[in-house]
């Protein structure tokens, strides 16, 4: 299969919106993900750990009951970089990596790689941990998903702008690597999954407008990890 790049062109998005069937208005952010109490792991819905590799602290947040990085991984291995090679970037919204062995986007998926990536005790998700998630937060509405996933800032050039962040996971639209270019910075973010298409890539999740799911990664992509 030819390997696809995550979609960006407009004028499939606004078909997809199109097709786009909207749920009722009953969803709960104080349901679904309320900031207080204690979730399944023993632990504050919502708080922060360190990651011992590194000592880097990361938020976290309780959607469900799927426990998820409220930020992008930092963790600096081989063949991860930063959007346009500035280090501020890293900083602000974390690393883009490959799957592929030694970053050859031409290469196998090292599933080695994937297992190791994330902090201790939590875990690459797979597409159905994001197929939970979004119908945690989306009640089968692609446009009301992204909406509650995307940041508060930075989605200026987006079609339907900034979202509300109901549940704290913070999307922020970091773009990527396509082919060499770095690509996407306001536009959307993509989350790379540890499940593999059937041409040497990886799914993953996208969120422009809508959620997209299932599109394979063609180079670098963001990691959010789940708690296993």
């Amino acid at each position: 299969m030819k390997k696809k790049l995550l979609l960006l062109c407009p004028f499939l998005l606004m078909a997809l919106n199109a097709c786009t069937t909207e749920a009722d208005d009953e969803w709960s952010a104080s349901e679904v993900c309320p900031e207080t109490g204690i979730n399944s792991y023993g632990e504050p819905n919502r708080g922060t750990f360190v990651d011992a590799r590194d000592g880097q602290i990361y938020k976290y947040t309780t959607i469900g009951n799927q426990v998820w990085m409220a930020e992008n991984l930092r963790y600096n291995v081989a063949y991860s970089s930063c959007y346009e090679d500035l280090e501020e970037n890293c900083l602000k919204y974390g690393r883009l990596y490959s799957f592929n062995v030694n970053g050859d986007s031409k290469g196998l998926i090292d599933e080695n790689f994937i297992s190791l990536v994330c902090p201790d005790g939590w875990k690459v998700p797979s597409v159905d941990d994001f197929r939970v998630l979004i119908d945690n937060l989306g009640e089968g509405s692609e446009r009301k998903t992204a909406t509650r996933l995307k940041s508060e800032n930075g989605w200026e050039f987006s079609e339907h702008g900034s979202g509300t962040d109901n549940c704290g996971f913070s999307a922020y639209p970091y773009g990527g690597v396509h082919y060499g270019e770095y690509a996407g910075m306001g536009v959307y973010a993509g989350f790379l999954s540890s499940t593999p298409s059937d041409d040497d890539f990886v799914e993953g999740m996208g969120v422009y407008s809508i959620v997209i799911l299932d599109v394979s990664v063609a180079s670098k992509e963001s990691i959010r990890c789940v708690k296993k």
